[in-house]
């Protein structure tokens, strides 16, 4: 039985830690986001079956969160929170789809309630429980999908790894899935009941680093309003995984190489000492031996960390697994784009064979994702974008007569890539090498019908 995923959304920290906490002593697998734009791009990776957030955010905010899932996401179910409790509040916010609606300080009894029935009758969860288990037929070792020697040398070394504690460093392009290879270490490992917590430590300001990762006290710099928790501290009796590592600076480095040494932690603007017991993962898509050389990267924490390494293949250097992924994917935004894509055309299952993907799996999730959404019954490469197609679609050999008129040469010529991209206008006029607003005027001056 796969947990309910909720999804909390709020700018005020202590609220949304709080609510986070209460529904997981209830069994829920919760997510937070502190804005709407930090939301959303939590949706694009994953899905959730139940949204709670907050009515005042700033960039965007709960009404506006509200419109753009009704048109992207119309399946989840929403409950608005607010301090600014009223009737017209409560009536814009159901309009906009919200679910239910709870006014601060909330009651935890209340929400629970409220929680608990919205999620027995969601039928996007009910959904999900079967679609799981039709992904989980098509994945090939825990959520990763490939039979490829190379994944299977990863799939090994997981293993072998996985019931240790030694430290891991995972090394691969980005867009391999380094975070699901320190995800399966985690479940397979003795610390499978702790937390396994994810930080990109590239996505935040190297001046909140510390405090993001080793919490801080009430005071210790500006807008530091109450006591933190730092990403030590949740993951505790768990895994910590640090992505993208070569991007932090010397002074981090070094509280992270004493964290290392002694097991302890100090929060920012404090100097009690608290012990910790953490099992560290980190990768990079960085050479970080280059960086030692540039002085960028301390050599000690290097081989502190260094202790197992684990290196992702690049998609180009597996591109047997392309057809797996494919039916992965399809299956996946079938549920939640609501589509019914069968699969996918010979002609474009070459295509993506041949391409080259600098951006690996995350660029060929992104590609199939648009794809199904202009695709009929199956996705074809009328469906794939230019970059890709580039070079793959075949126009015939057209001779002209000297003296032929350049406007029936121009006519001909389009008329001809658009049979051979099916009326793709945007790949027409990527081919012919003109702006698509060019090819409609074209179209419009020789009374083409496409």
């Amino acid at each position: 039985m796969i947990r309910p995923r909720i999804l909390v959304i709020d700018d005020d920290t202590s609220h949304r830690e709080g609510m986070i906490l209460l529904l997981e002593s209830k069994g829920y697998d919760v997510k937070g986001a502190a804005n709407g734009k930090e939301a959303l791009d939590l949706l694009d990776e994953e899905t959730f079956d139940l949204l709670i957030t907050d009515y005042k955010m700033e960039q965007i905010d709960g009404m506006s969160l509200l419109r753009m899932l009704k048109n992207d996401f119309p399946s989840i179910k929403v409950i608005m929170v607010t301090g600014y409790g009223s009737i017209e509040g409560a009536v814009e916010a159901m309009k906009s789809g919200a679910i239910n609606y709870i006014t601060k300080p909330i009651n935890p009894g209340k929400l629970l309630e409220i929680v608990e029935q919205l999620v027995a009758d969601s039928e996007s969860f009910i959904k999900r429980e079967r679609v799981e288990k039709i992904l989980s037929q098509l994945r090939h070792f825990h959520q990763m999908v490939g039979l490829s020697k190379p994944m299977q040398e990863v799939y090994k070394k997981i293993k072998e790894v996985a019931e240790t504690d030694l430290p891991v460093l995972i090394t691969g392009e980005s867009g391999t899935g380094k975070e699901l290879v320190a995800k399966a270490i985690h479940d397979m490992s003795n610390r499978a009941s702790g937390k396994f917590v994810a930080v990109n430590t590239g996505a935040i300001p190297r001046e909140l680093i510390a405090s993001e990762l080793f919490g801080h006290t009430k005071g210790a710099f500006t807008h530091a309003f109450t006591d933190k928790k730092g990403k030590f501290e949740e993951a505790n009796q768990g895994t910590l995984f640090l992505d993208e590592i070569g991007t932090m600076d010397m002074q981090v480095q070094i509280s992270l190489l004493r964290v290392l040494e002694t097991k302890v932690i100090e929060r920012v603007g404090s100097n009690k000492s608290i012990p910790i017991d953490v099992r560290i993962i980190c990768a990079s898509n960085e050479d970080l031996t280059k960086l030692i050389e540039e002085k960028k990267f301390r050599e000690d924490l290097y081989y502190r960390l260094n202790v197992f390494s684990i290196e992702l293949p690049p998609l180009r250097e597996r591109k047997q697994d392309i057809p797996h992924l494919i039916k992965y994917f399809v299956a996946l935004f079938n549920y939640e784009l609501n589509r019914k894509v069968r699969g996918i055309t010979k002609e474009a299952l070459q295509v993506l064979k041949k391409y080259s993907w600098p951006g690996n799996v995350r660029e060929l999730r992104n590609i199939l994702l648009r794809a199904i959404l202009s695709a009929n019954e199956v996705i074809d490469v009328s469906d794939l974008p230019p970059e890709v197609v580039k070079g793959e679609v075949k126009i015939p050999a057209i001779s002209f007569k000297p003296g032929t008129p350049l406007s029936e040469v121009e006519k001909t010529m389009i008329l001809k890539t658009l049979e051979a991209v099916k009326g793709n206008k945007l790949k027409a006029a990527e081919i012919l090498g003109i702006s698509r607003r060019s090819l409609y005027n074209k179209l419009e001056e020789y009374e083409i019908n496409e």
